[in-house]
Formats: structure tokens, C-alpha cells, sequence
């Protein structure tokens, strides 16, 4: 199941998904009970998402930053799976070793 949020898109998204998928009433709703979070946008109210928002909330913590928002060290280290668009190999190796 697909449980999408944008304080500024679930209008066109209901138009264009319609019940396809959920919508959730905020970022952290969104969360619950997840088993990936994909990030997509930049708006302030993901940006100020602390580490423990992803922990507390979803049932596997795996984070896909495709803005580049989060500081990576310090999702990795709060024990979270963490991928972002543009880190590279090194990124990648690092995150895949700390959660193996």
C-alpha cells in the first residue's frame, strides 16, 4: 500500500491516484507503520523531521532522501537504513555496513 503526504499536492494527486492509494494528514502520519519512506520534497515540515520521527513511527526504518535533506551521518547513525540520490558508492557501502 501506497500512503502518500504533501501539504501542498494532495489535491492533484487525489485527482490523478483517486483511491489508488491513502493519503495521510501529515509527515509524521505518513510514517506510521511504514516500511519505507520515500522523500520527495523539501518542504521545512520534512526538513524538520528528527531521526527518531523515522524510528518511532515506522515498522522498518529505511529512508530514500531524493532531495537530500537529511544529514546522512547522523540518520545512519541513529540507526536508520539511509539512501540518498547523488552519495555514491561510498555512501552506499557505508550505509549497507552499518545495518548488516
Amino acid at each position: 500500500m501506497v500512503v502518500a503526504y504533501d501539504p501542498a499536492a494532495l489535491g492533484n494527486a487525489r485527482t490523478i491516484f483517486k483511491d489508488k492509494i491513502e493519503y495521510a494528514e501529515s509527515s509524521t502520519d505518513c510514517l506510521t507503520g511504514a516500511d519505507c519512506c520515500i522523500i520527495v520534497t523539501e518542504w521545512e515540515e520534512f526538513k524538520n523531521l528528527p531521526p527518531r520521527a523515522f524510528l518511532e513511527k515506522m515498522k522498518h526504518p529505511i529512508v530514500v532522501d531524493g532531495r537530500r535533506i537529511y544529514n546522512p551521518d547522523e540518520m545512519i547513525h541513529a540507526g536508520i537504513m539511509y539512501s540518498a540520490i547523488g552519495l555514491g558508492k561510498t555512501q552506499a557501502r557505508r550505509t549497507a555496513a552499518k545495518n548488516h
